[in-house]
């Protein structure tokens, strides 16, 4: 490496949900598909990763996540859940959850992080609502939480434009 070479900033986002196998990582792999289709933001200059408030370390995505996160041709065969207490949350630059829920809880936890943590629809300049939880219920609320993930993400991916340039 030359000495005058610039080295690329790594941006890391981190999403957050209860147990880390359903909107996190629908959220997280929904994102990242998004970044490796866009032509304005270099997947090779963010990470993204998810975990859960209340996560059992290891375990897969839900099986309707999977499914319906298939049906747009994305796989979480390799995803396994993470615990929030796993994480070191300082080297995240943005912290978006999924809830109001969630954010207090890391507000409480984490009051020196408080600048980077948003609810989803926040950091999307949405009106403060939550993103439901489909844990339970049918493939079709499944399919109905995956698509608000992918109409908000489409919104912040514009914004992780203008982060990168930064």
């Amino acid at each position: 490496m030359k000495l005058n070479q610039e080295v690329e900033t790594i941006h890391r986002i981190l999403f957050v949900c209860t147990g880390n196998t359903c909107r996190s990582p629908m959220a997280e792999y929904l994102l990242k598909d998004m970044i490796k289709e866009s032509q304005e933001v270099d997947i090779d200059n963010w990470e993204i990763i998810s975990a859960g408030i209340s996560a059992i370390k290891g375990v897969q995505a839900n099986e309707k996540t999977s499914k319906v996160m298939s049906e747009l041709g994305i796989d979480l065969a390799k995803h396994s859940s993470k615990n929030i207490k796993d994480i070191d949350l300082k080297k995240e630059d943005i912290i978006i959850t999924m809830s109001r829920k969630h954010s207090r809880f890391l507000l409480l936890e984490y009051p020196d992080l408080a600048d980077k943590i948003f609810t989803l629809k926040e950091f999307a300049e949405e009106e403060e609502r939550d993103v439901e939880d489909p844990f339970g219920l049918s493939l079709e609320v499944y399919r109905e939480t995956r698509d608000e993930l992918e109409k908000e993400l489409k919104k912040i991916l514009l914004k992780l434009k203008d982060f990168s340039s930064d």
